[in-house]
């Protein structure tokens, strides 16, 4: 009989946590019994149901009251559910995604007796989402939580350094970096063809440059400072030669249009491309559809972990221009697939934008040697194998 193994998603959604850890568990599920736990979409968010379709042999437990919002009596009624399933399912190991999840999940492997309980952390709530009291009682929340834990996960060294030694969530011997993977075959299939489908749709010519954002449109993903730099190279010679693309969804929408719209710049949903400069397009399924469209990707946020966009665009052959926040400097080389900008500075942002824009070779130089830096260093393999060591390991550590 093979070992049961639950992992607990925030969400099954279009995003990184999903991307990456439902092909890792197919790829492991000839050694582990898996079922796949995932909490309550946003209204704002797409829900992925192609990973569950393309997913035979493995099982999907919807729990509705495990939701992204905190709420007191929903995120019991969540750690009930987890706690009911876990007894039912009894895995030897209860695998943990995000922030939500690493609560109530945790919480509820504890009270069931799971053996092995381990948690990654995509990214953190320590800063730039909630106000100071908030933000240390995460931490303390978080550094308690450590205790019940056997393993944590981060996703780049920077992750590790911050967890560590600027939070002190937990000591450096309890975390192991497993960088994500992905299939980087499929991101190069039809690449052409995709380029070509999206461009035709949107109706950009050959010389015209695409530059995008690819996120949920909340705060802490700061698209008023996308919004800002759109606004910028369009007052700039570049204007009729730039058109900038919103990729996602998020109640923080409507502020981009009134920005936009105050300073008189076209924008549209995609129902209406006449004259338009910027596009909101909401979540595109799969995201190889819009970034072989796309010239440059750009990421603005305030706080993130391993952003999956930056590497997606890379495996496109697209430069990327980053804000450096969080795992960010570690998914990508600055000065040869990209460039990072520090403390969200605008007018960095628009020059080096502008200079790729306005450099084709300088872009497909950067875009070669992005594709290059993710083969090396996000392989789906590398990730598999690493995962299988460590859920092997712990098992065995606990027979003993």
């Amino acid at each position: 009989m093979k070992p049961h193994l639950l992992i607990i998603l925030n969400r099954l959604v279009v995003g990184g946590q999903s991307i990456d850890t439902v092909p890792l568990a197919n790829e492991l599920k000839d050694q582990y019994d898996i079922v796949i736990a995932y909490g309550e979409k946003e209204k704002d968010e797409e829900e992925f149901s192609d990973l569950i379709e393309n997913s035979s042999g493995i099982a999907f437990h919807k729990i509705h009251s495990l939701k992204r919002s905190v709420n007191p009596l929903n995120d019991v009624i969540a750690i009930f559910s987890l706690y009911k399933l876990m007894r039912k399912f009894k895995p030897v190991i209860v695998h943990t995604h995000g922030s939500k999840p690493g609560v109530n999940g945790r919480i509820a492997a504890w009270f069931a007796n799971v053996p092995v309980i381990i948690h990654t952390f995509h990214g953190h709530l320590f800063h730039s989402y909630y106000n100071k009291f908030v933000s240390s009682s995460i931490i303390r929340l978080e550094k308690l939580l450590s205790r019940i834990t056997s393993k944590i996960i981060v996703l780049s060294e920077q992750q590790r350094k911050e967890i560590c030694d600027r939070y002190k969530i937990v000591k450096w011997d309890k975390v192991k970096l497993i960088p994500l993977g992905i299939d980087e075959k499929f991101y190069n299939t039809n690449a052409e063809l995709l380029r070509n489908d999206f461009r035709n749709e949107y109706q950009l010519s050959e010389d015209c440059i695409a530059i995008g954002v690819i996120g949920r449109i909340v705060p802490v993903k700061n698209h008023k400072l996308f919004a800002g730099i759109a606004i910028k190279m369009l007052q700039s010679p570049l204007k009729d030669r730039v058109k900038f693309f919103i990729v996602g969804d998020g109640y923080s929408k409507k502020d981009l249009e009134n920005i936009l719209t105050q300073a008189s710049v076209a924008f549209t949903d995609g129902k209406n491309h006449d004259h338009a400069k910027v596009f909101f397009t909401s979540w595109i399924i799969p995201v190889t559809n819009i970034l072989h469209g796309l010239d440059i990707v750009a990421l603005t946020s305030l706080n993130e972990g391993t952003p999956l966009s930056l590497i997606e665009a890379q495996a496109c052959a697209k430069p990327v221009v980053a804000a450096n926040v969080g795992g960010v400097k570690d998914t990508f080389v600055n000065k040869e697939s990209g460039f990072l900008i520090e403390d969200h500075n605008e007018a960095e942002f628009v020059n080096k934008l502008t200079l790729l824009a306005e450099n084709n070779q300088m872009r497909k130089k950067m875009g070669c040697a992005g594709r290059a830096f993710v083969q090396k260093n996000f392989s789906k393999l590398v990730e598999v194998n690493a995962f299988r060591e460590l859920y092997a390991s712990s098992i065995a550590a606990m027979n003993k």
